[in-house]
């Protein structure tokens, strides 16, 4: 296990640190965030959400999905809060333009939605997280502002469908055994570290890292980050 080497604070008061000299940020930062949803009074309570959780954050906010596409054609996002049902479309088709981009956007769906199709449809597209927009606005606020110390954002009901998922899946599949190092790599990816950042504090190349992930997700039958999430929860290896 590798640990830190060195750390430091940055102008604008941020602490990096460094693993096997791979510079590793101390938590996630979000200056540009995208809000899409078609509902005045929902669109206010997230931007104050958004702006509780993340005070630096510059907004865009976008009520159709027309406007959403062309706000992510026009810049890049750290952030994009996505409603699913939109006037003329679905905010998975924003989620699959966002990925299909490459870009590197961490993406929560807020959805009034509590159903097995519109959730695992949505992580299977690409969202980081989940969360109900029926929860109380300080859960939301909690979720959100624990996306900044790399905690999946997933609303409680939304994480017992994962996981009772998992459990119609069949016990040997979900308990596949994983060797130590897969353990590892699971862990991290499940805490929200990408694969550069895991290979740094691993001490492996990014191809490594990305080889075990494949394997990772093959042996447990998974397909998305928030379903490792819910695995790491499950055997212990990380908090919520």
């Amino acid at each position: 296990m590798s640990y830190p080497t060195f750390g430091g604070r940055q102008n604008d008061g941020r602490w990096l640190f460094y693993y096997d000299g791979i510079c590793v940020k101390d938590r996630m930062e979000f200056r540009k965030v995208l809000i899409l949803e078609d509902t005045p009074d929902t669109m206010e309570w997230l931007r104050e959400i958004v702006q509780s959780a993340f005070e630096e954050a510059d907004l865009t906010t976008a009520t159709t999905l027309a406007e959403g596409l062309a706000a992510v054609a026009a810049q890049s996002f750290d952030l994009a809060i996505v409603d699913l049902g939109l006037p003329d479309g679905t905010g998975l088709t924003l989620i699959d333009e966002i990925r299909s981009k490459g870009a590197n956007t961490y993406i929560v769906v807020a959805t009034i939605y509590d159903d097995d199709k519109n959730l695992f449809d949505a992580l299977r597209t690409g969202a980081n997280g989940y969360v109900l927009k029926d929860d109380p606005k300080e859960t939301l606020l909690r979720y959100l502002r624990g996306v900044r110390e790399k905690r999946t954002p997933v609303s409680e009901r939304a994480m017992d469908r994962v996981l009772t998922h998992f459990h119609q899946q069949g016990e040997a599949r979900r308990e596949s055994d994983l060797t130590d190092r897969e353990v590892d790599v699971l862990r991290l990816i499940a805490k929200g570290y990408n694969v550069v950042e895991t290979a740094g504090l691993l001490g492996l190349s990014v191809n490594t890292v990305k080889g075990y992930i494949k394997i990772v997700y093959s042996k447990l039958g998974i397909s998305s980050r928030a379903e490792a999430t819910a695995v790491a929860i499950k055997r212990n290896l990380i908090e919520i």
